[in-house]
């Protein structure tokens, strides 16, 4: 997701390598978050990029959870060098990364040209050293020393868990020692801004996803508990995930998706394996072992509940469970075929949502992995109004190899009954004069949430350099009964 000042689709490719910029434009804004001496440090970078992708929010908010749970905390709001980047992972224990991103790429920053882009890239075996400033390979890290304190790599971009021409930032880093490392599979979206816009305004889509996460990590959960939640209350506040449930956890520990983040501290050579999750049919016959309450996606207070079998569970005022999260087995053979695992996830919600039913439409029934060796089912559902998708979404991720329940959510917007005055073609039309695109092809889907809306994507497909191809994407959200414009966002 590179992009820069020479149009969309910034970069660098390996052809460049001989003749890369070595200067870089721009200084980067950073906020020190007060802290203990001598803590653990973290490091967070993000930007409002040119073509207006705006990750400050998510650096700013992650930093200050950080901070509460003992680290020594550093924000960059206005981007950072590549050669800072690198340096700032030396030793840290959290490195945050938010922004366009690709696989194997990361822009830290943008240059006055798409060669003087920052870019922290993965690097492969024989990527050991870079001689240029605005390159840097994490593969150039010493193995298991210079990273070896890390406890988690949060690289919050555009199919950042995927191999490219600049190699694999999972490989690259579970090689390097860093404990857990968190990255995405496909499309993910942020705010787009306009110059000028404030930080504390953008507490929307992607940003809030990394609001909602660094909550949960400050409560204790795990790094996999705190992603789920976190999917959980941005589809609970906009009915849509924007791409963050495709979240990918490698790590250098036995089970990196169990990592914790509080207490502060530096990484571990090892953690232990916890047991996976075994088949149940209700939260209420599960053994409570302990409870405690929360702050729900809309403020309402949760009680957040631990099970002896190892569920955790979220479960609202009048009783009825908004998520829950389990542990996936990560061997042996897969037992449940695709409509067995359908067919089972179905039986699970009717028995835990009040209202499932037949009516009920189909969205997703796919196969996902979060953790390596996982086989997961993913099945959602979305209520119907007058032939379209209404605002109630029930999500199953069942283990084929078990039969059991490992994520669950049962999400619900605040609309009441559905109106669609505003056309389409109207939608349509407001989106292309808000983004200037009036040329590629847009895919317009209504539904209703907290209001019923149209959402009108442009893809545009990769763009950019070769070798260096990146996506290149806006979706405008259009309030269907006023033609208002309620969110813009961009991957």
């Amino acid at each position: 997701m590179a992009r820069s000042r020479n149009g969309r689709g910034g970069g660098i490719t390996r052809a460049l390598r001989g003749g890369l910029t070595l200067t870089l434009a721009g200084v980067a804004s950073a906020t020190l978050l007060s802290s203990p001496s001598q803590a653990a440090s973290g490091v967070n970078i993000g930007q409002r990029y040119n073509d207006g992708l705006d990750s400050r929010y998510s650096v700013t908010s992650f930093t200050s959870a950080a901070n509460a749970m003992g680290y020594s905390a550093l924000g960059h709001t206005g981007g950072r060098s590549a050669d800072n980047t690198f340096n700032d992972g030396a030793g840290a224990a959290v490195l945050g990364l938010f922004g366009h991103a690709n696989a194997g790429i990361f822009q830290t920053d943008e240059g006055p040209t798409d060669a003087q882009d920052a870019i922290l890239a993965a690097g492969t075996a024989t990527d050991v050293v870079s001689p240029y400033a605005n390159l840097r390979f994490i593969s150039e890290y010493f193995p298991y020393v210079e990273a070896d304190d890390m406890r988690l790599m949060v690289l919050a971009g555009c199919y950042t868990s995927l191999n490219g021409p600049w190699g694999n930032f999972n490989d690259a880093a579970v090689s390097r020692g860093v404990d857990s490392v968190i990255s995405f599979s496909g499309l993910v979206y942020f705010p787009a801004t306009t110059s000028g816009t404030s930080i504390g305004s953008t507490n929307y889509s992607g940003n809030y996803f990394w609001d909602r996460f660094g909550y949960h990590t400050k409560t204790g959960a795990t790094i996999s508990t705190a992603l789920y939640r976190a999917r959980t209350d941005l589809v609970a506040k906009e009915g849509s995930a924007g791409g963050w449930n495709n979240y990918v956890i490698r790590g250098a520990v036995s089970n990196p998706a169990d990592v914790r983040l509080k207490p502060a501290g530096n990484g571990e050579p090892l953690n232990s394996q916890p047991l996976a999750t075994v088949p149940f049919t209700t939260f209420s016959g599960l053994t409570a072992t302990s409870s405690t309450t929360t702050d729900g996606p809309d403020g309402a207070e949760l009680t957040d509940v631990t099970t002896a079998e190892g569920v955790q569970y979220r479960q609202r005022q009048d009783g009825t469970v908004l998520d829950a999260v389990g542990t996936p087995s990560t061997e042996g053979e897969v037992s449940l075929s695709a409509a067995e695992a359908r067919t089972a996830a179905q039986d699970f919600a009717k028995a835990n949502v009040p209202g499932f039913g037949p009516n009920w439409r189909l969205v997703t029934d796919e196969p996902v992995s979060h953790i390596e060796g996982d086989a997961l089912r993913l099945v959602r559902w979305r209520t119907v109004a007058d032939g379209r998708d209404a605002a109630r979404e029930v999500t199953v991720e069942l283990d084929r190899r078990s039969g059991a329940v490992v994520h669950f959510s049962a999400a619900r917007g605040t609309a009441d009954s559905a109106a669609f005055p505003v056309t389409a073609e109207q939608a349509e039309a407001t989106a292309r004069e808000l983004t200037g695109d009036h040329t590629t092809a847009a895919t317009v889907v209504a539904d209703t949430w907290n209001a019923s809306r149209w959402t009108v994507t442009f893809d545009r497909g990769p763009t950019g350099r070769p070798e260096a191809r990146v996506p290149d994407a806006d979706r405008v959200e259009i309030d269907a009964r006023t033609g208002e414009v309620l969110s813009r966002t961009t991957a």
